[in-house]
C-alpha cells in the first residue's frame, strides 16, 4: 500500500496540470497512452489476441483498444461521449481494422439478443452509474457459447486499502472529472448478474499517469 501511495503523490500534480489545460478526451488519450506504455497495452493486446467473429466493445472511449483486434473481426464499438466517439472514429482509419461506431447507452444495448460472439470492455464500469445493469445488458447481447472479456481495476482486497479506497472514492470522483470510481468489485457484479468466470488475472501498472490501482483481467461466459 505504501508503495502505490509514494507513486499516487509523486505523480498526481503532472496530472492535475495535464487536467488543467486538456480537454477530457485529451486528458484521455494522454492518460491512456502512458498507462500503455507502462504495460497496459500488452494487457489490452492480450485481452483480445484471439478474439473472432462479431465482437462488441463497450465503452469503446477513444479507441485505444482497435489496433489491438485482428482485422477479420466483426466488430462494432459503442461510446456514449460524443467527444470520445469522434476521436475513436480518427482512429478507425490508422488501423485497418472494420468498425461500426454506435453512440449509446451501456444500460440500454441497442442491439437484439444474442448477437455476438465475444463482448469487451476495457476501463469502462469505473464509470457507470449501475455495473450490473451493464453486465446484465452485455449477457443478453452474448449468443450462446459467447465470452465477456473484461480489463478493469478494482478495489483493492486488502482490508486497510480497501477501505482506504473506500474513503477516498467521492474526492476521487470530483477529481477525475471522467466519472471514475477507485472502488468496483467487477467480480462479485458478474456473479451476481449470472456469469461465470473462468479465467481471472491479478496485476498492477506503475506509470505516470493514474495511480496503481489493482486491476484484474476477467473471462467470464453467461
Amino acid at each position: 500500500m505504501w508503495k502505490e501511495l509514494g507513486h499516487f503523490f509523486a505523480n498526481a500534480p503532472g496530472v492535475l496540470c495535464l487536467k488543467a489545460r486538456l480537454s477530457q478526451e485529451a486528458l484521455y488519450d494522454v492518460v491512456m497512452e502512458r498507462m500503455d506504455v507502462a504495460g497496459l497495452g500488452r494487457e489490452r493486446e492480450r485481452l483480445v489476441h484471439d478474439v473472432r467473429g462479431a465482437v462488441l466493445e463497450v465503452g469503446c472511449g477513444t479507441g485505444l483498444m482497435f489496433r489491438h483486434y485482428h482485422l477479420d473481426v466483426d466488430l462494432t464499438a459503442l461510446e456514449l461521449d460524443a467527444r470520445f466517439l469522434r476521436v475513436a472514429g480518427e482512429r478507425v482509419h490508422d488501423h485497418g481494422v472494420r468498425v461500426r461506431l454506435i453512440q449509446g447507452d451501456a444500460t440500454k444495448l441497442p442491439f437484439d439478443d444474442g448477437s455476438f460472439d465475444f463482448v469487451v470492455v476495457a476501463l469502462m464500469l469505473c464509470s457507470v452509474p449501475e455495473p450490473a445493469a451493464v453486465l446484465r445488458e452485455i449477457r443478453r447481447v452474448l449468443r450462446r457459447g459467447g465470452e465477456l472479456r473484461l480489463l478493469e481495476h478494482v478495489r483493492s482486497p486488502g482490508r486497510v486499502a480497501g477501505r482506504l479506497m473506500d474513503l477516498v472514492d467521492p474526492a476521487w470522483f470530483v477529481l477525475n472529472g471522467q466519472g471514475c470510481h477507485l472502488n468496483r468489485d467487477p467480480g462479485r457484479a458478474l456473479v451476481e448478474t449470472g456469469f461465470r468466470v473462468v479465467e481471472e488475472r491479478a496485476l498492477q501498472i506503475f506509470s505516470t499517469a493514474l495511480p496503481a490501482f489493482p486491476m484484474r483481467a476477467i473471462r467470464a461466459v453467461p
